[in-house]
């Protein structure tokens, strides 16, 4: 029994000591909210409204559609609703207004679309519109988080190293996105739309009546 006791304590590993330049080793990997590049992405719904973190925002003038578009707030309810308007509904709502939709993105990789209000014919321009179209403008070439300061935009830039370039080649092509991010009720193409009958104050429909045969849409020009 003695002569095994010995050859188990010759066979201890004795397990040395870290080294000191191993003290910071998690300081050398990356932010793992960036993703690993090995598992794809399949998105099922895209969020629509402005950006609520650093983004940055495509680059390609063919990730951008110019077209006009209803923003609904129900009572009660915090997030907006946003409704494209068809060709052969445009101008039969005079809530709507022309944007430009644009695509952004987070650190993550996780794509938003927002709209980027502009002026309609005749009517005067603000500076909530003016601003946020230079806060695109600023992230397509930067990470920048959007501050409301009195009736107006600033940009805020995120700190040197907070994200790389984004990776645009992984995103769904831009209809794709509107598709997921506004759905097929997302589009008023006609005057059977329930959100053109609640904004006319039309009686309510029987439930045998047939409802309306909503698809997608195409883009228009391409404009910022």
């Amino acid at each position: 029994m003695a002569d095994e006791a010995t050859k188990k304590s010759k066979l201890e590993v004795v397990s040395p000591a870290t080294p000191k330049d191993a003290d910071d080793i998690e300081a050398l990997w990356l932010d793992p909210k960036l993703g690993d590049g090995i598992t794809d992405t399949h998105w099922h719904k895209i969020p629509i409204g402005k950006p609520r973190n650093f983004f940055r925002a495509h680059p390609d003038k063919s990730f951008r559609r110019k077209t006009e578009i209803y923003v609904h707030k129900p009572e009660d309810a915090i997030e907006e609703q946003y409704y494209i308007i068809a060709p052969t509904m445009r101008g039969q709502i005079v809530e709507a207004r022309p944007c430009v939709i644009v695509p952004c993105i987070y650190r993550d990789g996780s794509p938003r679309l927002w709209p980027i209000m502009f002026p309609r014919s005749g009517e005067k321009d603000n500076e909530a519109w003016k601003t946020a179209r230079a806060a695109v403008r600023a992230a397509l070439e930067k990470w920048v988080k959007l501050v409301w300061v009195g009736r107006s935009y600033q940009t805020r830039d995120a700190q040197p190293g907070y994200a790389p370039n984004p990776e645009w080649n992984k995103l769904p092509s831009f209809n794709e996105m509107v598709k997921l991010a506004v759905g097929a009720d997302g589009i008023i193409r006609d005057k059977s739309h329930p959100i053109y009958l609640d904004l006319t104050g039309a009686p309510a429909k029987k439930a045998t009546d047939a409802g309306a045969d909503i698809g997608g849409d195409d883009g228009g020009d391409n404009d910022l």
